[in-house]
């Protein structure tokens, strides 16, 4: 687990610095700067590029990171690389085309509601590209067992260049057009980072050619094509039938309050960076000792970094929501439902990472395509009835059914599971905690509020999970920093 927790460690400090400038983006930016239709807009843009990226990449990073674990000969790994960048081509040429040569068609087919969104179809195109070239040689990186740079820039940089066209948009230095416009250099850019980083640290070779395993690795990324689109599509499709319902005023208010919920499953997103190449090595070696320890301990310690961010989140919604304009205000009700649904996504460890690279893979395509089906019902008829609210429970409600399957699914191959007598000692913890919270005393000032409730909670929390010993990873990673400041 050293690799694991040293890359691990990095990743959530860049990811939750991410989130610190996603968070002044959504909760002080985009709600003062940009108007309210307009963030809207924007939510429907980067949703709608997020369904279409697993459509240009077609499974070829999970391919990268299943098939670089096989003994590959140095060229049939070369044609894999290059198959990697020319094969996307396929795919984003003819959609391509298609804008350019049917775009009124396509806009005229839009209804009058959606017109709203149909002069930035080339801005939607070209957005999903630059995602996509990004994930690819992301997949790239992580193969190399060298996650840290690519999770900055996929959790940094975009969102510092965003901060900046804010500011600029705000002192009336760029107009909307022009912020939107560079929107779609910044994921561009973003992508040519990537590959630059690969080119210069990595030690891969590139042959345009057709590899020898072609017809496998399509398979492969096929199956991993359907369930990653399945995967995007529970996560993007409720901000557009929120707009297809209600309006897209309430996409930009549920946008912030689902912000928030997110931030809780970022120790997960970090940590899939380096176990998800690890847990393909140990079922390609057949080490199902180390793949069920790592299982379990990854399982653990996500959940307890999890837990202690959602309940933190919680203790301090109210006084967040102070913070941004009224308008945006959203319910206890919605930021815990996908907080929950991500803290339970933390509590399975790498059981996507097992699935993923298992033999058993084309099972996900089933999964997926079950929970996006559950996920489109739900939001049909929750949202009408719930607004928002409902959006949220039908996410909650489908994203905690699919995970339960999934971890039935590996106890059923494997016999392993991600639980045991900890977990339950620290759902204890965490309620018990929580509890007591509810008699700390409350401040009228909203930043000492906030700054007493997370030291004095954070500290105890961090304290009982030390005298409890729940997890012999993490009491021996607080070991080796007090040695350390010791021994200074």
């Amino acid at each position: 687990m050293g690799l694991v927790i040293r890359q691990s460690f990095f990743n959530t400090i860049s990811t939750y610095l991410g989130f610190g400038l996603g968070a002044i983006n959504t909760l002080v930016l985009y709600t003062r700067i940009l108007p309210v239709d307009q963030y809207g807009l924007l939510s429907i843009m980067l949703s709608a590029a997020s369904i279409l990226m697993p459509i240009f990449i077609f499974g070829l990073p999970n391919t990268l990171i299943k098939f670089y674990t096989v003994a590959l000969s140095p060229k049939e790994a070369g044609y894999l690389n290059g198959f990697s960048l020319w094969f996307p081509l396929l795919l984003i040429g003819p959609a391509m085309i298609g804008v350019y040569f049917f775009d009124s068609y396509i806009i005229a087919a839009l209804n009058f509601k959606n017109a709203f969104v149909a002069p930035y179809l080339w801005h939607i195109l070209l957005i999903g590209v630059g995602m996509a070239y990004f994930e690819i040689a992301y997949a790239q990186a992580k193969v190399a067992l060298k996650s840290v740079w690519g999770n900055f820039l996929k959790e940094v940089s975009h969102r510092l260049f965003i901060s900046v066209l804010l500011l600029l948009l705000n002192g009336k230095f760029i107009d909307l057009s022009i912020f939107f416009g560079a929107l779609v250099c910044v994921h561009i850019f973003r992508a040519l980072l990537m590959h630059a980083y690969v080119l210069w640290n990595c030690d891969f070779n590139y042959y345009w050619g057709l590899p020898k395993a072609y017809a496998q690795y399509l398979q492969y990324s096929g199956y991993m094509f359907l369930g990653g689109t399945a995967a995007v599509i529970i996560l993007e499709i409720d901000k557009l039938m929120i707009y297809t319902y209600v309006n897209i005023e309430q996409v930009a208010f549920y946008t912030v309050a689902v912000f928030m919920a997110t931030i809780v499953g970022v120790p997960a997103r970090s940590m899939y960076q380096i176990t998800a190449p690890i847990t393909a090595r140990l079922l390609q070696d057949n080490d199902l000792e180390g793949l069920k320890r790592l299982y379990k301990e990854s399982s653990l310690n996500l959940g307890m970094v999890a837990g202690g961010v959602l309940m933190l989140l919680l203790i301090n919604l109210n006084q967040i929501y102070r913070f941004i304009p009224q308008a945006y205000g959203g319910t206890f009700l919605l930021v815990l439902l996908i907080g929950l649904s991500k803290f339970y996504d933390a509590l399975m460890g790498n059981n996507n990472a097992i699935l993923f690279n298992s033999p058993f893979y084309k099972k996900i395509l089933s999964f997926g395509l079950l929970l996006a089906c559950m996920t489109i019902v739900l939001n049909y008829f929750l949202i009408p009835s719930m607004g928002i609210e409902g959006a949220a429970l039908a996410s909650f409600l489908s994203i905690s059914f699919y995970d339960s399957v999934k971890i039935w699914y590996v106890w059923k191959k494997y016999h392993t599971h991600p639980f045991s007598l900890n977990t339950i000692k620290l759902l204890l913890l965490l309620g018990t905690i929580y509890l007591a919270s509810f008699f700390l005393p409350n401040f009228e000032n909203r930043y000492l509020g906030i700054a007493f409730d997370t030291l004095f909670v954070g500290s105890s929390y961090v304290a009982a999970l030390y005298i409890s010993a729940i997890s012999e990873v993490f009491n021996a990673f607080i070991d080796r920093n007090i040695q350390r400041w010791r021994g200074q």
